[in-house]
C-alpha cells in the first residue's frame, strides 16, 4: 500500500515518520523548495557576529506530549534549548502606553489596567459555577465567565488573541486553549486546577516549560527529513487528484502523474480545497469556508545602547482595539541570549491581526511602519541594524467557534482512503499539527 503525502510541513513530515515506523510505502510531495513549512530559521550576520532567528513559532509547550515525543524517538535531546519562561516582563498596550501584565500579587494590586471592581472580580473566580460539558464557546465568553469582561477586555483577550492573531469573540475555546476547559472540568476553578497541577508537578517528571533547539525550530523538521528514506520530493506542486478504480491519481503542476493507494492531505484548507474539488465537491466547499488570515514576523537587530532601560519589556501584546499595525513583540535576546551578543538587542514584531495589509506591503514600507511603531510604543527611536521578514499570506487558519464539528463534517465527507490533517483542523499549535500527522498516518 503506498501513501502520498501532501504537505512538506511538521504535520506532513510527522506522518511520513510514522508511516516509516511501520515500514510502509510513502511519497512525500512539498511544493517548495524546503522542509518545515512555518518552522524556518536563519542566521543574520553583523559586524561579524551571528543572530539566530526564527520566523514563525520559536518554543515547543512540553505539555502537549507530542513533540516532546518526537524528539525523544529522534534522539534530539543534546540539541534541546530550555528558553525560559515566557511570563516575565510581559506587557500589554492600553490607552497607547505599555502596561505589565499584573502576574503577581504586587503587580495585580497595584496595576491602573484593572479598576477595583475587576480585582475583586478576578478573585471570585475560584467561587463561579464550573461549566463541565464538552461543548465549545468562544474565548472571550470563557473568559469573561471565569474571570470577568475587564480580565478580557485589558490583558487575558489581547494576550490569546494576540498569539492566535484572531478575534477573541469568534474564537473557539477548545482550539485556542482546551487546557483552561479542561482545568475547569477537572477542578471546577482554574486556580484550584493550577494549584493542584503544581503540586503533581514537584512529584513528577521535570521538563521546561518551553523548549526549542540549538539551531532554530527549523532543525526539528529537518532532522525528521534527514531521517526519512522514503521518496521526499521537493518543488513538487500538486494541482489536482482524481479517483481510480484502484486507488488515486495526484496530478502534478510539471505535468507527471503520481499513483497512491490512500492520500494525507497535510495542508491548509484553503490548500486543500481545490485539489478535492473532483473527489469529494461538499468537503472541498466546506474546507474553503474555513478563514484564514495574513500572518507575519520581523526580526530587527539593535544595538543594545538604543533600547531604553526602563521599563524592562521582554514581551508586548498589543490588542486590535488600539488599531496599531503591530500586533506584539518580544525580544529574542533577553528570552534567549545564546542566540544574540553581547551589546546587542535583538528582538521580534509579529504582523497581521491589526493590519492585514502590512503582511503584503514592500520590505521598505513595512520597516518604516514597524519602526513608528516601536518609537510610539516602547520609545525606540533608532533604526536597525538588520532585519528578517517572513510572510505567510492567508496563511494562518481562523477556528471559530464549533470547529471541531466542522472539522468532523468535513472528514464524514472524504472517500475512503483520504485523510487530512495540520493546523486548519484539529489544533492550532506544532504539538497539534506532530499528532494529527502521526493519527492520519495510522
Amino acid at each position: 500500500m503506498r501513501t502520498i503525502i501532501i504537505g512538506g510541513g511538521i504535520t506532513g513530515l510527522s506522518a511520513a515518520w510514522e508511516l516509516q515506523q511501520h515500514n510502509a510505502d510513502y511519497i512525500l510531495l512539498e511544493a517548495s523548495g524546503r522542509w518545515g513549512g512555518k518552522m524556518v530559521s536563519l542566521t543574520m550576520e553583523v559586524d561579524g557576529k551571528r543572530f539566530l532567528v526564527d520566523g514563525g513559532p520559536d518554543t515547543l509547550v512540553t505539555r502537549k506530549r507530542e513533540s516532546w515525543q518526537l524528539v525523544l524517538e529522534l534522539g534530539m535531546c543534546d540539541d534541546v534549548v530550555n528558553p525560559g519562561s515566557e511570563t516575565k516582563n510581559i506587557y500589554v498596550v492600553d490607552g497607547g502606553k505599555p502596561h505589565a501584565v499584573p502576574l503577581n500579587p504586587a503587580l495585580f494590586f497595584s496595576t491602573p489596567l484593572l479598576t477595583w471592581r475587576g480585582k475583586l472580580r478576578l478573585l471570585t473566580e475560584p467561587f463561579q459555577p464550573a461549566r463541565r460539558d464538552d461543548g465549545d464557546e468562544s474565548l472571550a465568553d470563557f473568559v469573561t465567565r471565569r474571570l470577568g469582561r475587564e480580565a478580557l477586555e485589558k490583558f487575558i483577550g489581547p494576550v490569546l488573541g494576540g498569539i492566535y492573531n484572531t478575534d477573541p469573540h469568534k474564537q473557539s475555546i477548545l482550539i485556542s486553549s482546551p487546557v483552561m476547559r479542561e482545568m475547569e472540568k477537572e477542578a471546577g476553578s482554574l486556580v484550584l486546577a493550577s494549584v493542584g497541577r503544581m503540586f503533581r508537578k514537584k512529584s513528577g517528571e521535570h521538563l521546561p516549560r518551553f523548549i526549542n533547539f540549538k539551531m532554530g525550530m527549523e532543525q526539528l523538521p529537518g532532522t525528521i527529513a534527514s531521517r526519512l528514506t522514503g521518496d521526499l520530493r521537493l518543488n513538487a506542486r500538486v494541482t489536482g487528484i482524481i479517483r481510480t478504480g484502484t486507488g488515486f491519481v495526484v496530478q502534478l503542476a510539471d505535468g507527471s502523474t503520481l499513483h497512491g493507494d490512500a492520500i494525507i492531505l497535510a495542508t491548509l484548507a484553503n490548500i486543500s480545497a481545490p485539489l478535492l474539488r473532483r473527489v469529494a465537491p461538499l468537503a472541498a466547499e466546506k474546507l474553503a469556508n474555513i478563514e484564514h488570515k495574513n500572518i507575519g514576523t520581523i526580526s530587527l537587530l539593535f544595538r543594545e545602547s538604543d533600547i531604553p532601560s526602563v521599563p524592562v519589556i521582554n514581551g508586548l501584546m498589543v490588542p486590535r482595539r488600539e488599531k496599531r499595525d503591530i500586533d506584539a513583540m518580544t525580544f529574542t535576546s533577553r528570552k534567549s541570549p545564546e542566540r544574540s551578543a553581547p551589546g546587542y538587542a535583538l528582538m521580534r514584531v509579529f504582523l497581521g491581526g491589526g493590519n492585514s495589509n502590512m503582511v503584503t506591503c514592500d520590505d521598505e514600507t513595512l520597516v518604516d511602519a514597524v519602526c513608528k511603531e516601536l518609537k510610539a510604543l516602547a520609545g525606540i527611536s533608532a533604526r536597525p541594524l538588520a532585519y528578517s521578514i517572513f510572510r505567510w499570506e492567508q496563511g494562518f487558519p481562523q477556528a471559530e467557534v464549533d470547529h471541531l464539528e466542522r472539522v468532523a463534517e468535513i472528514e464524514s465527507l472524504l472517500p475512503q482512503g483520504i485523510c487530512v490533517a495540520g493546523s486548519s483542523y484539529r489544533g492550532i499549535a506544532i504539538p497539534d499539527c506532530i499528532k494529527q500527522g502521526r493519527e492520519a498516518a495510522k
